[in-house]
């Protein structure tokens, strides 16, 4: 098992919850043109399909969507990181997104269940949660699978 999730998986509210697809490029745009306001311009779409692209043919990179209606309306990312002193592998959510419709906790708690699945099936000793812009990370969904706050800083390099 490769830590992504079942084909097909489906939650109790009838929306399904399965690994991203590079024919879910379009849909990914959208989520992130929804999250900066505004419609991308091509050269940024060539990029985003790229980098798409790249990332679900990662190793140690797992994206999981919430599917609705045929559209992706949320994703969460996920990669597997070693690092010098860490004993075994450590999962790190680096965004949880979802549209506006579809911002409620039980989304966020249902794509974070599906991270928190990847880490156990390749056996992180941790999950952590980046708090990245644009992320919904709803507290009630992360205290409901134990997640605890960190301490992080951070500086943007742009």
């Amino acid at each position: 098992m490769d830590g992504r999730p079942r084909r097909g998986a489906y939650n109790r509210i009838g929306m399904r919850l399965r690994a991203g697809e590079p024919r879910d490029a379009a849909d990914v745009r959208a989520l992130l043109e929804g999250l900066v306001g505004r419609r991308l311009e091509d050269e940024l779409v060539g990029e985003l399909n790229t980098q798409l692209l790249r990332f679900l043919g990662g190793e140690g990179t797992t994206l999981v969507v919430l599917e609705d209606e045929g559209r992706v309306r949320g994703l969460v990312s996920v990669w597997v990181r070693r690092g010098v002193y860490d004993d075994g592998p450590v999962a790190l959510v680096d965004r949880l997104v979802l549209e506006p419709a579809y911002r409620t906790p039980e989304n966020a708690r249902l794509l974070l269940e599906q991270a928190l699945g990847v880490a156990r099936t390749v056996g992180a000793l941790d999950l952590e949660v980046l708090d990245s812009e644009g992320s919904y990370l709803p507290e009630e969904a992360l205290a409901a699978l134990g997640l605890a706050p960190a301490r992080m800083w951070r500086s943007s390099m742009l």
